[in-house]
Formats: C-alpha cells, sequence, structure tokens
C-alpha cells in the first residue's frame, strides 16, 4: 500500500508541472450509501440518501496531448445533517437529536482519451479512468439510545472516524471549446472505495465511501 502511495505521488507533480490546462468546476456529489452504517441510520433516523446528495468543488490539472491526456484533480465534499430518532422520544415528547457528519476529498489520478482532437473548436467527448486516495470523515454527534439494553437508555455521545482510503473511478464528459484559451466543461465522475469505521464504530462492515459527482465548469488552455 505504501509502495502504491508513493507511486500515485510521483505520478501527481508531472501531471501539474507539466500540465496545460486547470480547470474550476462546481456540481453535486451523491452518495451510494451501500453498507451498514447507513443501513442502521436510515432505519433508526429521520435520513434518507437524498439529505446526503450535496455541492462537491472540483480542481484539475491536465496534461493533454491531441487526443489523450494525464490529469490530476480533487475535490471537496461535506454534508452536516441535524436530525432525530423515528420512532422514540424523551419522557417529556421531545426529540431525541443528532448530528451526522460526511465528509470527502478525494485526491484522483487518471488518464483520458479525445476522440476528436482537443486543439480543435466546438463540442469534444471525452472518456476516462484511474485510481484516487479519499480522505473522509464520519460523525455522529448528539444523544443515542442503547438498544443492547432492554430499558433503552439515553446517553450523550460524539462519535468521529477520520482515515483515508484507496479506490478508483470511471470518467466521462464534453468539453465546448469556444477558443484555443477558454472553454466549458462538464463532468461525470464515479467512483469507487470503503473505508474501516474501526475503532471507533465496532462490528460495522466498511463503510461505502462510493459515488457519483455530477460536475461543471471552466477550463482554461496556457
Amino acid at each position: 500500500m505504501k509502495r502504491f502511495a508513493i507511486a500515485i505521488l510521483i505520478l501527481i507533480f508531472p501531471a501539474i508541472l507539466l500540465s496545460t490546462s486547470i480547470s474550476f468546476m462546481v456540481g453535486q456529489f451523491r452518495p451510494n450509501a451501500n453498507s451498514d452504517i447507513w443501513d442502521v441510520n436510515f432505519e433508526n433516523l429521520i435520513l434518507s440518501k437524498k439529505n446526503f446528495n450535496n455541492t462537491i468543488y472540483y480542481f484539475e490539472w491536465e496534461n493533454v496531448r491531441w487526443k489523450s491526456g494525464l490529469f490530476f484533480g480533487f475535490g471537496s465534499y461535506l454534508t452536516r445533517v441535524n436530525t432525530e430518532y423515528r420512532d422514540f422520544v424523551y419522557w417529556d415528547g421531545s426529540p431525541i437529536e443528532q448530528r451526522v457528519t460526511f465528509k470527502e476529498i478525494p485526491f484522483q489520478l487518471g488518464w483520458r482519451f479525445y476522440p476528436i482532437p482537443v486543439r480543435r473548436k466546438g463540442l469534444l467527448p471525452f472518456i476516462g479512468a484511474g485510481v484516487e486516495y479519499v480522505s473522509w470523515e464520519w460523525r455522529q454527534d448528539g444523544d443515542f439510545i442503547d438498544f443492547s439494553d432492554p430499558d433503552l437508555p439515553i446517553y450523550p455521545g460524539d462519535y468521529k472516524r477520520t482515515s483515508g482510503n484507496f479506490g478508483v473511478f470511471l470518467n466521462g464528459g464534453l468539453l465546448l471549446k469556444f477558443d484555443r484559451k477558454y472553454a466549458v466543461r462538464l463532468s461525470v465522475i464515479y467512483h469507487v472505495a470503503k473505508g474501516s469505521l474501526e475503532p471507533i464504530f465496532l462490528d460495522f462492515e466498511p463503510i461505502d465511501l462510493s459515488g457519483l459527482m455530477l460536475m461543471g465548469g471552466i477550463s482554461i488552455y496556457y
């Protein structure tokens, strides 16, 4: 794993230093949310996948020559949801409240193919794929119910797991190049990654970090 990380770092710096364009994009990240930590919270709390569809900001450097290019990009996504238990309240009828935080910063290195040479103007489709390192955080703070105790006691807590894991991604989109220097970029990235929740959240399978990024922005060529 360490050798793999070093290899990625060795490739990242040339991708930036030798880049022929930089892109700034904003859009929406839609997590897949397909693991048991998600399922448990969707069942017990007033939550759904839609609550975690939120803004992602993305920056990218690309070294493109004719019909292909090497690129490095990174994004920033953060969602905090204030929620409460679905079927339980305090003795006075007040809600048992929690806050759930999910954060991702993906660092992505990939290769991209343009069927039409990039030097041309017009509408240019592209496809690509690559590897990534995802820095992430899952946090739950507030009041919790101990379901292992028949009396269902309520206690305050603050549990946070921060880590990083490798993954892979696919990329596709369109480049609308209206002159030699500027272009509008529409990009779709689907990435796949998982991360261990231990030792903070015990007896859970790895959290699903995967999801879909839908983004648009501007590319500047130099």
